[in-house]
């Protein structure tokens, strides 16, 4: 006989991992199903010799400050996750800065002054009127300000950092949503043990509440039976329960594991039609020898925006590269053997397929770009360790996307995917539908939306 719960959740990355963990907190026995042999997806972490090294290019935006501290806030496990808090520089032609007040001895004094007022009027913007800009791109928004290229390009900088798509596209009330609680909260910040140590820590929690966790366990099928869902296959076995919560990519999860069938018609056109954020090379670099002070810095290759995304989607590298570099090793121990350091260098892009050739190439950009921020890097690599766009997308799928679904003017606010699915009992968390903000705090939103506007405490 089918053993049954009272919910599935599909999927253990962060949102995943927040809504099972709430879930098991207020009883709910509650099984978490992942298809991979480790937690967290995006935000986990795995060993190469001596190194521990993160998936992705992390740093968690408001650290305990923020949504994921408030998650284990909930469920009664406070700091559980140590965070080194670092301020985030920025660097354009070999000088490192700090935005924004460096950036008054490098543009004319009036563009100066409207950045500024770009910032001060975000600091007084209440969130009801931010949502009014939730379907406005940033270009068209900042554009009121000041075009002034540096300017711009520093936007672009911390735009593409915060939510992985350019201001062109990005929606200017998710952005200034973001840029606002990370300087309110002022505390940027690195898990100390890596990125698994939140994934971890959510993963302890949730059997320490009696929720069950399977890993290995890849979903075949969302079993549905007249309009409401009915629990999950894995494998020849069903697990029964008539709530199950999808962190399984909300494309995989209608039009897969579902079926598009059971679905609206029109509900599935717009769930085909919904795009994925940016994705990029990640290039982790193991050195012999302690050689940068470096925590995090963004890159500035150039203040030519439109013609630096024309060059890659053409298939053609530019001269220098705009990067997020972070050397995680610089904050903690556990990640890089003593004496050792563990760069990791994110480009990001539109996510378009390059051939095998050109991936080299930018690899080897990136490594030249890094070079010149780190001199001595190439004398003292032990080995460089790579992941395209094709390697996310085999493994996490959503074409590599370093988030999810893209916080674009047309996908944010009333128009981002909704938690409740048409199918009654099925809800999508995650870097997927509903939530707000940056990555990993995203997720964990998506997963709080969903407890207290679908699961409210009776």
């Amino acid at each position: 006989m089918a053993e049954k719960y009272d919910a599935i959740v599909v999927g253990a990355g962060i949102g995943g991992l927040a809504a099972a963990l709430m879930l098991s907190h207020r009883g709910r026995k509650t099984l978490l199903l992942e298809q991979h042999g480790f937690l967290g997806g995006r935000l986990s972490s795995f060993d190469r010799g001596d190194f521990h090294i993160d998936l992705g290019v992390h740093l968690i935006s408001r650290s305990d400050k923020g949504p994921v501290g408030d998650v284990l806030r909930r469920v009664g496990i406070p700091d559980p996750v140590k965070y080194i808090h670092v301020r985030p520089r920025s660097s354009y032609q070999g000088k490192v800065h700090t935005f924004p007040h460096d950036l008054k001895d490098m543009v004319p004094e009036k563009d100066f002054t409207a950045l500024m007022n770009f910032l001060s009027d975000i600091r007084s913007m209440p969130e009801e009127k931010m949502k009014e800009y939730d379907d406005v791109d940033l270009r068209t928004f900042f554009s009121q300000y000041t075009q002034e290229p540096m300017v711009c390009a520093w936007i672009e900088s911390i735009c593409t950092i915060y939510i992985c798509v350019p201001p062109a596209l990005a929606s200017a009330g998710e952005f200034m949503r973001c840029l606002k609680w990370e300087a309110e909260a002022r505390a940027s910040g690195y898990p100390e043990g890596g990125c698994s140590a939140i994934s971890n820590a959510f993963g302890d929690g949730i059997k320490r509440f009696g929720g069950e966790i399977k890993l290995g366990a890849k979903v075949q099928k969302i079993e549905v039976e007249r309009g409401s869902v009915k629990g999950v296959m894995v494998g020849d076995e069903l697990y029964q329960s008539d709530l199950v919560v999808s962190n399984a990519d909300i494309k995989n999860t209608v039009l897969n594991l579902v079926s598009a069938d059971y679905f609206p018609s029109d509900y599935v056109d717009y769930v085909k039609g919904l795009r994925y954020s940016w994705s990029g090379p990640v290039v982790r670099v193991a050195l012999d020898k302690n050689l940068t002070d470096i925590h995090m810095l963004a890159q500035i290759g150039t203040t030519d925006l439109e013609g630096y995304h024309n060059k890659l989607e053409n298939g053609i590298i530019p001269d220098e590269l705009n990067l997020m570099v972070v050397v995680p090793s610089n904050f903690s121990a556990v990640v890089a053997p003593e004496g050792k350091q563990l760069v990791c260098v994110a480009a990001f892009g539109t996510g378009a397929r390059m051939t095998n050739e050109l991936k080299k190439e930018l690899i080897e950009a990136i490594l030249n770009s890094t070079e010149k921020i780190i001199p001595g890097l190439r004398e003292h690599t032990t080995w460089v360790n790579t992941m395209t766009w094709d390697d996310l997308d085999n493994m996490l799928n959503e074409e590599g996307a370093v988030i999810g679904i893209g916080q674009t003017a047309d996908q944010c606010g009333d128009k981002r995917p909704k938690i409740k699915s048409p199918i009654e009992g099925l809800y999508i968390v995650g870097g997927e539908a509903g939530g707000t903000g940056v990555g990993t705090e995203l997720c964990a939103n998506s997963a709080m939306e969903f407890m207290d506007v679908h699961c409210p405490i009776a």
